[in-house]
């Protein structure tokens, strides 16, 4: 399959973080063939790219791996340019749930530096949509990190994923500088890999505005959640961008992320769903939207 840019974000996954990024405005468009890694020297370009995009201490994926896993019905496809060379990645493993359905685990996804403006990340991740919905694998999960609130947005108002779980410090300490130390807690979504495509990005209703809010503190803690549990709709803040908010401000970066975990965990427990995720336009602030399950 061949694909001209026509998204609006790249992002690239380690240790089941997506990092999502919008296009520079001088972003140069690239045409790129997508197709499965077949070949010995496939997986092994496919271990170095990973070395390239995430260093040499990386705990790679291994080509024995690569090739085991596509055999028994994973997915292991690149993005390659005109000069043949690999601009993305994407890898995933096909199993069994609790139920003995047949599903798919999108574990990791890169793309090149170079590249990364040019739609390469989203392309993959929708080639392995569809590869999955010919081999009638009828769902697919991956995880992200739910204070990145771009990846949000796409995961869940765009890609049209659903949040199955949270899952605190999923990982464990990684040792990738992209961590920062903090617990690996995730997110872990699940899409239909049959539903039609979407138009465009999921609307979030305006009368999520006046939803109760779920927040941390700027001088750090939670505010209580007393005399919320009731309300068939809730607002629980993160930053719009904490990768910014990390550089600038490390103590409050981590007050969030405790107090996003507590959140997340106190509105599962409750019996509250994510429908979505909403950026205030006149405030730049962005809420995770909390519904109470049917």
């Amino acid at each position: 399959m061949i694909y001209h840019y026509g998204g609006p974000l790249w992002y690239t996954k380690i240790g089941g973080m997506f990092v999502a990024h919008m296009p520079r405005a001088d972003a140069i468009p690239i045409v790129v063939a997508i197709r499965p890694l077949v070949s010995l020297a496939d997986y092994a370009a496919c271990v170095a790219f990973q070395r390239v995009i995430w260093g040499s201490a990386f705990d790679v994926v291994g080509t024995t791996i690569l090739q085991i896993s596509a055999d028994v019905g994973g997915i292991v496809a690149g993005a390659f340019d005109d000069d043949d060379r690999l601009a993305g990645f994407v890898f995933g493993l096909t199993g069994l749930d609790d139920d003995d359905n047949v599903v798919h685990w999108s574990h990791m996804l890169g793309v090149r530096p170079d590249v990364r403006d040019a739609g390469v990340g989203r392309k993959l991740k929708e080639y392995q949509r569809r590869e999955l919905a010919r081999r009638h694998i009828g769902r697919m999960y991956w995880t992200f990190d739910p204070l990145i609130a771009k990846n949000a947005h796409f995961n869940l108002n765009v890609f049209g994923a659903r949040v199955a779980r949270f899952a605190p410090d999923m990982y464990g300490n990684t040792g990738s500088a992209l961590h920062h130390g903090l617990a690996t807690d995730r997110l872990v979504v699940v899409c239909d890999t049959t539903a039609p495509p979407r138009d465009g990005p999921l609307t979030i209703e305006a009368i999520d505005a006046d939803a109760p809010l779920l927040r941390v503190e700027h001088a750090g803690g939670c505010v209580p959640t007393a005399g919320i549990a009731s309300a068939p709709r809730l607002r629980l803040e993160i930053p719009t961008d904490f990768a910014q908010l990390l550089a600038d401000s490390p103590s409050e970066a981590r007050a969030w992320h405790t107090a996003t975990r507590e959140r997340f965990q106190w509105a599962f427990a409750n019996g509250y769903a994510v429908t979505g995720l909403r950026r205030d336009p006149a405030t730049s602030r962005s809420f995770y939207i909390l519904e109470v399950r049917p």
